[in-house]
């Protein structure tokens, strides 16, 4: 699941929203924008910035998976932007999925704030009942499918005319919405997904254009597992040399041509590099020890 990408979209556009996850007020503009350390090579989750320059810098680590030397990464990264901006106040915060991936290292705990998404997203759901998050998010934190599958219509309408947010963002937002319930049913095709979320006219979106696509591309191959596979493959293969395009510019045409020819699982493993791989060298060498 393609989450870490996704997290970063949502508050690329809506820094606030962090806040609100923490409980906290958030008076000032900021920005939030992914960012290369220099120092120790590594690019970072996110960099929340107040225009305010009294206000502190926030690191941002979204973690899915157990890693033993997350804390020392976001230390790492804690200390390099200091070193990029001398005499502003710089804080870290890791949020992770859930309580049972922090394993709470001494002494880097006092240094180093974490959150846990689960949790944090029913209590954001009680305290502000109409906030858009906790809806948006609910395909990887609600444990139901029933309920998901359920409020997946109202929620995805619900993301179309959110008040005061620009009409391309809430575009965004449905298009994340569809992609994380297709991440989330994996047993369902893109015309089931598309099904689920039709109680409105969602063909003119770019959400629903691009599940509708997905949808004739697997109606073709229906019958055909192989072929389905292969269509599933080639269009993750497609998402992630987007992002890596993103991240480093012109690939090379080596890499992108190992991609091209991962299979479904392999490129499974790939995504989890997408935003923690830290240059196209280290790339490449994941790449050979996944077609290994």
């Amino acid at each position: 699941m393609e989450t870490d990408a996704h997290l970063y979209e949502i508050f690329r556009d809506h820094p606030e929203w962090i806040a609100d996850l923490m409980n906290e007020p958030f008076p000032e503009p900021s920005t939030f924008r992914s960012v290369t350390v220099k120092k120790v090579e590594r690019r970072l989750d996110g960099l929340l910035i107040p225009v305010n320059r009294h206000k502190p810098l926030r690191v941002i680590e979204f973690q899915f998976f157990p890693s033993s030397d997350i804390y020392y990464r976001a230390t790492e990264q804690r200390i390099a932007v200091h070193r990029l901006h001398p005499g502003r106040e710089v804080e870290a915060i890791i949020f992770f999925a859930s309580r049972r991936l922090d394993q709470r290292p001494l002494p880097w705990t006092y240094i180093i704030h974490a959150v846990y998404l689960d949790e944090e997203m029913v209590v954001l759901a009680q305290r502000q009942p109409e906030h858009p998050l906790p809806k948006l998010l609910s395909p990887v934190f609600e444990k139901s499918d029933a309920k998901v599958e359920a409020a997946a219509a109202k929620v995805y309408k619900d993301l179309g005319r959110l008040p005061g947010i620009p009409a391309l963002q809430r575009e965004t937002l449905q298009h994340i919405y569809s992609s994380l319930l297709l991440s989330r049913f994996k047993h369902k095709t893109p015309q089931e997904i598309t099904a689920m979320i039709t109680s409105l006219d969602i063909t003119k979106t770019r959400a629903g254009k691009e599940l509708i696509q997905m949808g004739k591309a697997e109606g073709k191959a229906e019958g055909k597992a192989e072929g389905k596979a292969e269509g599933k493959a080639e269009g993750k293969a497609e998402t992630l040399l987007n992002l890596f395009r993103k991240r480093f510019g012109k690939l090379p045409k080596s890499v992108t041509q190992q991609i091209t020819q991962f299979d479904y699982l392999q490129l499974e493993q790939l995504e989890d590099e997408v935003l923690t791989v830290p240059d196209l060298r280290t790339l490449s060498l994941r790449l050979r020890q996944i077609k290994a």
